[in-house]
This record gives C-alpha cells, structure tokens and sequence, in this order.
C-alpha cells in the first residue's frame, strides 16, 4: 500500500512540473511578401476605366497577382508555456497585405458616338500601358497556434503551427500606369471587402533573452473568388513573414 501510495506521489509531482506553466506576453513588428496563387492568379492584367457617378475610377480586370508585394503590420502575442516545453498561444494584431501584378493594356470608356453613326465593327479603344497594380487589403488577424519549445543553449526556439484568421477591414486597387506619352493613369478603386481569409500557417522563433526572431509562412485556404460565375475562379493567399519581437514579461 505504501509503495502504491508513493508511485501515485511520484506520478502526480512529475505531472505538475511538467504542466506548470508561464505566461509571455510579447510585441511583434513584421514584414512580409504576399502573393496569390491558383488558376485565377495572373502575371499581367489590364486596367479598365469605369465610371461611378460621372467620376472615372480605374481598376485591375484581374487584380490577384502572383508577384510578391511587399505586406507589413504589427502584433501582441500571448502565450503559456509549460515546463515540458509545449505552447499555447494566441497573436493579435494589424496587417496592411498587398500581391501585385504587371498591367500591360488601358481601357478607356469609349467616347459617345451618334447612333446612326456606330459601325457594325467593334472598335479597340485600348492601347498599351506599363506599370503594375496592388491589391490591398487592411486585416485584423488572429492567430491561434500550439507548438513546442527547443532550448539550444542560450537560444530558445519555437515551432508554432497553427491558424490565421484575416479579418478584411478595406479592399482596394493600388498603383499607376503609364503610356508611350509618359501620362500616367493611377489606380485607387475601393472594392467589395474580400471574405475573411483563412490561412494554415507554420511559424518559427528564435529568441535571446528577451528579443526575438521570427518567421512563418501560411498558405490560404480561403478561395477570393467563390462567389464568381463563369470560367475558372481559384485564387489563394500565400504570405511569408519576417519580424522582431520584444518581450514585455
């Protein structure tokens, strides 16, 4: 009895050191490349001339680039961390995130023509352009993650798989072309808010006393253009981020 007594002692003291737990709360600045990928995303697209109340607003025909813009925000996180090493956590924060594509041709509207004066031929206005174009996304993102803690000397390193929630405050089209003339053709037009994109992410930190390294990569889940009909519509975020992180406590 005695023995059985001090094996259920053991056994419940090596399971409360290996579930005591700290908490970390920790501020992050990143920066990052975002891009599209899938059958929708496209090098190269053209910019079309609309019309909103009489004002011309240009835009992207196909804004889902597959080039890298550069993204950048800035988080809190919290996190516990157990004695035997596994992590809990949650990060919070902003993002402005941007994927550009190359814009090789301008559509304006075409000019009013009398109608006993229209052609059966269909006329081309366009004519090319060179510049490139943002799609731009303001998010609040959350992500969950769980992930384990490797103690390398002096190094703490944390490999934290989880989940992104991005919460999509303000879509918009972003940049400028130009013709053979040198005029230029800029590009500000606010779009439907996309949907909240979910991403599967992978991250990492390497920290040192209280300054740390981080880096992570997540990939969509999310398709931008399932509410579209007709053709082809798949179009997935890819993000990679790098940042500094300061730990308060």
């Amino acid at each position: 009895m005695k023995k059985r007594l001090l094996v259920i002692a053991l056994l419940l003291g090596s399971g409360i050191h290996l579930f005591a737990q700290k908490l970390e709360v920790s501020v992050q600045a990143t920066s990052g490349l975002f891009h599209f990928s899938g059958a929708s995303a496209t090098s190269t697209t053209m910019i079309l001339q609309g019309s909103t109340t009489g004002d011309p607003m240009n835009r992207a025909n196909n804004p889902y680039g597959n080039k890298n813009g550069f993204s950048y925000g800035g988080t809190i996180q919290g996190q516990l961390v157990t004695k035997g090493g596994f992590i809990v956590g949650l990060q919070g924060g902003y993002e402005i995130l941007r994927s550009k594509v190359n814009a090789d041709r301008y559509y304006p509207i075409p000019p009013a023509v009398p109608t006993e004066y229209q052609t059966l031929v269909a006329v081309d206005w366009s004519f090319p352009v060179t510049g490139h174009v943002a799609l731009q996304n303001q998010t609040i993102n959350l992500n969950p993650y769980i992930g384990y803690r490797f103690k390398l000397s002096k190094v703490k390193l944390d490999l934290l798989p989880g989940m992104d929630w991005g919460f999509i405050l303000d879509t918009r089209d972003k940049g400028e072309v130009k013709d053979k003339d040198g005029k230029v053709y800029k590009v500000d037009f606010k779009r439907s808010k996309s949907p909240t994109d979910v991403r599967l992410r992978m991250g990492a930190v390497a920290s040192y006393g209280r300054y740390g390294l981080n880096a992570s990569f997540a990939h969509g889940i999310t398709n931008y253009r399932k509410n579209l009909i007709g053709g082809v519509n798949d179009a997935h975020s890819n993000l990679i981020r790098l940042g500094l992180s300061y730990q308060l406590f």
